[in-house]
């Protein structure tokens, strides 16, 4: 019988995962599902669902729809979804390749597209590489994926399929984990986050394949790796007890390595394993003993700083302890006589930098008068810049640079150019650097629109930037995005125009969770910074009015300034 012209099915199944905690869950009883014993290689205490094989009499639309629904099944390599196919087709196909996340509140639409041929019409929402790495789309977008079928001893199965299987969001959220893959910044001072997302089922196994296999494409170059790319390192004898607490046994590769590689790859190991949510602790084992880490020696995350400032009527001023009756603190000497604007501090404490009120000359000192007060670039518009802690101020002119300038706190003669091509022919708005020196976050825009990127700084091992990598876009949820700055070590702060109600927002985007709103903004709002370390946001207005909030309103402060920022 040729499936009918067209036929709709809803997949329920995938789309409504229950359970969270439970150690099976289970989707509804209206779609066909089954319980298997599960292997060793599985997480304990990890959700899992299973979809039946098709049933014998199955149609041709419930073949689609049901080797759709069993992508959640992925014991014994995808064991029941690969009762759907062919022998051939089986074969061919990669599950791993990709994962397709579509909206569970759309119906699978399945339509007849030629002889032997049907067509699944979906919702897709995000997506998810071999490595882990996930895309999201602006917005639900309609994606057609074309199968093949035929009967094989008077059943239908699938002769022909797309590589990777699909997960509905809420199948998604339930089996697989964020987590961070910790890399070592071009000075080995750092750790880098790298996020990723995992299955739930493969715990500490997954997380140690990724980190022999590197980074992501956007780090590649701009970071480096003391895990040594063995399968050694992968197959480290791990046991998790029923608490969620990991205890992975050094693997060989490692516990060889000279004191300082030895240091720094258990310092990439136990941060990037306490990311994952499965664990709740983790210990590692080295000749039957806890390994623990000199405080001295170990490198740690790099966070935001908690120390907020702003450009007053002049100078820059500490917003520490605005709300005392005694005049705001001046902490640049050097500016404190003339008007500046976006001033920054990096988080030692001792470089800074700003532009003047017109934003055409970027001035450079410090806060220890230890350098005299340089006007480092001039001549263009300038975007408010940054500083990091290898001693690079950094910023750009806004049109068409093709490369960012980064410019030494120790002399012009050390100031460089630093190549980014694909930002040719663009305007930038706003530029960010995180506080491990190395990612990068840019908003940019053209004739279609603003689109905010993140690359890495591409350094040598004593912190000379050279280049950019190609940079990942990252999706907003704002439109007219104007300002974006580093909030955590894996959120952003964003400054935009909300969609639907058309009016200027601040938005946490964080890139586990999504996005989270603030309180509606202060008329004339043009400037906003926060961290998550201080627990606060300020946000600046056009007539230099100073508002911080906690979360749940603003409350504006005496003293006048503008341009906020931390440090």
């Amino acid at each position: 019988m040729r499936p009918a012209r067209r036929d709709v099915l809803r997949a329920a199944g995938a789309a409504a995962v229950l359970g969270l905690g439970a150690a099976c869950a289970r989707i509804p009883t209206d779609s066909p599902i089954s319980s298997r014993t599960l292997t060793g290689q599985t997480q304990p205490g990890a959700p899992y669902v299973q979809a039946l094989p098709p049933a014998a009499d199955a149609t041709a639309e419930e073949v689609v729809a049901g080797f759709v629904q069993a992508g959640v099944g992925s014991e014994e390599d995808f064991a029941v979804a690969r009762d759907y196919l062919t022998a051939e087709a089986t074969a061919a196909w990669d599950p791993d390749a990709m994962i397709t996340i579509y909206s569970g509140s759309q119906e699978l639409k399945i339509t007849e597209t030629g002889e032997d041929r049907l067509s699944i019409v979906l919702q897709a929402v995000a997506f998810l590489d071999e490595r882990g790495v996930r895309s999201l789309l602006s917005g639900p977008s309609s994606r057609e994926i074309e199968v093949s079928i035929e009967q094989v001893d008077e059943q239908w199965r699938l002769s022909e399929v797309p590589d990777g299987i699909f997960l509905s969001e809420a199948a998604f959220e339930t089996l697989y984990s964020p987590a961070r893959l910790y890399f070592l910044d071009a000075r080995e001072q750092h750790l880098v986050p790298d996020h990723r997302w995992f299955p739930l089922r493969r715990g500490a196994s997954a997380v140690l394949e990724a980190l022999v296999a590197g980074p992501s494409g956007f780090l590649e170059g701009a970071v480096t790796n003391q895990v040594p790319r063995t399968s050694g390192v992968s197959e480290a004898a791990t046991t998790t007890g029923v608490d969620g607490t990991a205890q992975i046994t050094v693997p060989t590769a490692i516990a060889s390595l000279a004191a300082g590689p030895r240091t720094l790859a258990l310092s990439q190991l136990e941060a990037s394993l306490r990311s994952l949510r499965s664990l709740t602790g983790v210990h590692l084992v080295l000749d039957g003993q806890d390994v623990v880490l000199d405080e001295q020696e170990r490198v740690e995350r790099a966070l935001p700083g908690h120390r907020p400032i702003a450009a007053g009527p002049t100078g820059v001023i500490s917003l520490a302890d605005i709300g005392s009756s005694v005049p705001a603190v001046q902490v640049v000497p050097a500016f404190a006589e003339i008007e500046v604007a976006s001033p920054v501090i990096a988080q030692d404490g001792v470089l800074a930098a700003a532009l003047d009120p017109e934003g055409s000359s970027v001035l450079i000192a410090t806060v220890d008068d230890s350098l005299p007060l340089r006007e480092a670039a001039t001549g263009g518009s300038f975007v408010s810049p940054r500083v990091d802690d290898a001693g690079y101020v950094w910023t750009s002119t806004r049109s068409n640079p093709g490369a960012l300038l980064a410019l030494s706190g120790r002399g012009p003669d050390l100031d460089a150019k630093v190549d980014a091509p694909w930002l040719t022919g663009r305007t930038i708005r706003a530029l960010d650097i995180a506080a491990d020196a190395t990612r990068m976050i840019v908003l940019s825009s053209d004739t279609a629109g603003s689109r905010v990127d993140l690359c890495a700084v591409v350094r040598d091992a004593e912190g000379v930037p050279a280049s950019l990598t190609d940079p990942r876009p990252l999706r907003t949820f704002l439109d007219d995005v104007t300002e974006v700055v580093w909030y955590d070590e894996l959120a952003l702060l964003m400054l935009g125009t909300e969609p639907t109600a058309a009016e200027r927002r601040a938005q946490i985007l964080d890139f586990s969770s999504g996005q989270e709103s603030l309180p509606a903004l202060a008329p004339g709002t043009d400037r906003i910074a926060g961290s998550v370390v201080a627990d606060a946001v300020w946000a600046g207005t056009v007539d230099d009015q100073l508002l911080r909030s906690d979360g749940e309103g603003w409350t504006a402060v005496e003293q006048k300034g503008h341009d906020p920022s931390f440090y």
